[in-house]
């Protein structure tokens, strides 16, 4: 399978600084395609939460490139991938409490990421990020449409306060599930600050509409088939960042006052 990404990283209006993380690894081996794509959105009421958010970033691109390389020349069963994954954020949250009691501060970030070998994803998250994700839906005699689920649970508590997050005490634990990746399917994982002023239909409708406008067209050989093939397939990662450009902006204009984070994945 074939994958396309990209990325949007904005501050919020007024600040001087993004809080937000993110990463997108995306390498292509004899095996296949692997992408990483993680967001982490500091709890801007505790210390050092960018911090928070930098670690988490970094581990976890050392463990793809490291470990992660390694269970996928090994042909890793789909159990020994996810217990990899369980066993690197549980050191990342012992790192954070670790540096938390030695520094004498406070911090926390929360986690939402994407991990995809060959046909499967894996999903990590922890906090009130998300991950969606976005299918062609066809439905006789009525117009294309997109079908949007949301893969993640916010970690809320009754009163509506962030209740979980990598580096706060307690016993909270992230969240690890793996699926069958289909062709033909789009994935968002974005912070709060992305999302919360898009409803799904406009999400499925921009991002989804690239499945057909984009992969589509490609499939059936339309008449840049050839100039993509010599140039890569940097035309719809500029299409998918363009739509999350779009996102992002209308959110903001919209009154979202807090960073941003997003990365857009299509797969073919």
């Amino acid at each position: 399978m074939q994958m396309h990404t990209g990325v949007y990283w904005s501050a919020g209006p007024g600040r001087r600084k993004n809080q937000d993380s993110l990463c997108l690894q995306h390498v292509s081996l004899h095996r296949g395609e692997c992408l990483l794509a993680v967001v982490c959105d500091g709890i801007g009421s505790l210390e050092h939460s960018e911090d928070a958010g930098g670690l988490v970033i970094s581990r976890l691109t050392d463990w793809f490139y490291q470990e992660g390389k390694k269970l996928i020349f090994q042909k890793a069963s789909k159990e020994q991938i996810l217990l990899a994954l369980q066993r690197q954020v549980f050191n990342i949250q012992e790192l954070l409490r670790r540096l938390q009691q030695t520094e004498d501060i406070q911090t926390g970030t929360t986690c939402s990421g994407i991990l995809i070998i060959r046909n499967r994803y894996y999903l990590i998250h922890i906090g009130d990020s998300r991950i969606y994700r976005i299918r062609e839906k066809k439905i006789p005699f009525l117009k294309q449409s997109y079908q949007v689920k949301c893969l993640t649970m916010d970690d809320h508590d009754q009163k509506g306060h962030l209740a979980k997050a990598l580096g706060l005490a307690g016993t909270d634990r992230a969240v690890f599930e793996t699926g069958k990746l289909r062709k033909r399917t789009g994935f968002l994982v974005s912070t709060d600050g992305f999302y919360r002023k898009n409803t799904e239909a406009e999400i499925g409708r921009m991002l989804g509409g690239l499945l057909k406008t984009c992969i589509g067209q490609r499939k059936r050989g339309w008449p840049g088939q050839q100039l993509l093939s010599q140039q890569g397939t940097g035309r719809c990662g500029q299409q998918l960042e363009r739509r999350l450009e779009l996102l992002g902006k209308n959110g903001a204009m919209r009154g979202s006052r807090d960073d941003m984070a997003a990365i857009g994945i299509l797969v073919e």
